[in-house]
C-alpha cells in the first residue's frame, strides 16, 4: 500500500459516517492532526450519527516511532487524546482534558490502518467523562482510554470556540 492508497482509505465515509471539517484553528495547527505531510499522523475524523460518536481515522507515519518499526505510546495517546476531546466539543463541550488514561493493549507497527471510536459516556455539571478505543481496520486492540475532560468557560478559547460553534454548533447542544 502506498500514500495514496492510505489517503483513499482516509477519506471513505463509511457506514453512514459524517466526515468532519475541523475549525482551522484545530485541524491545521496541533501536534496531532496538523501534520499535513503524513511524517507523523495522517488523521480525518467522522462523526457516526447512528451512536452519537466520533470516529478517527490513522495513519501512522514514520514520525511517531517508538519501537523500531512501531509505534511510539506517546503518538497513540496524543492522537486518544484529540479524538476523545473532539468527541466532547461534537457534543457541544468546549473542554480540556484534566484525566487520561491509557491502557496499551498491543504493539502498533507503522504504516498501520487505524480507527480510534470516542464517545461521550456522561456528563456532570462541567465534567465530561469520555472513552475510546484505537485498533485497526482488522480489529486488533492496541490502546483504551478513559478521560475526564472540564468544560471552560467559551471566552477562554477566543477564535477557537467560535470557530468549533460554525462547525459542531453552539456551546452545550448537540448538532443534529
Amino acid at each position: 500500500m502506498g500514500k495514496s492508497d492510505d489517503i483513499d482509505w482516509l477519506e471513505q465515509n463509511e457506514n453512514g459516517w459524517v466526515p468532519l471539517s475541523l475549525p482551522s484553528t484545530i485541524g491545521h495547527e496541533t501536534f496531532v492532526s496538523g501534520d499535513l505531510t503524513g511524517h507523523r499522523l495522517n488523521v480525518r475524523y467522522f462523526r457516526d450519527p447512528t451512536e452519537v460518536s466520533v470516529i478517527a481515522k490513522a495513519v501512522f507515519g514514520p514520525g511517531t516511532q517508538g519501537p523500531p518499526g512501531h509505534a511510539h505510546g506517546g503518538s497513540m495517546a496524543a492522537l486518544l487524546d484529540e479524538t476523545l476531546g473532539v468527541a466532547a466539543w461534537v457534543q457541544g463541550h468546549r473542554a480540556v482534558a484534566a484525566d487520561l488514561g491509557v491502557r496499551f493493549r498491543n504493539m502498533l507497527p507503522l504504516g498501520s490502518r487505524c480507527l480510534v471510536h470516542a464517545r461521550v459516556v456522561a456528563v456532570e455539571g462541567r465534567k465530561i467523562s469520555i472513552e475510546g478505543a484505537l485498533s485497526n481496520d482488522q480489529g486488533i486492540l492496541f490502546a483504551e482510554a478513559t478521560a475526564l475532560f472540564v468544560a471552560l468557560d467559551p471566552a477562554k478559547f477566543g477564535k477557537l470556540a467560535e470557530d468549533a460553534s460554525r462547525v459542531f454548533g453552539p456551546t452545550g447542544t448537540s448538532p443534529g
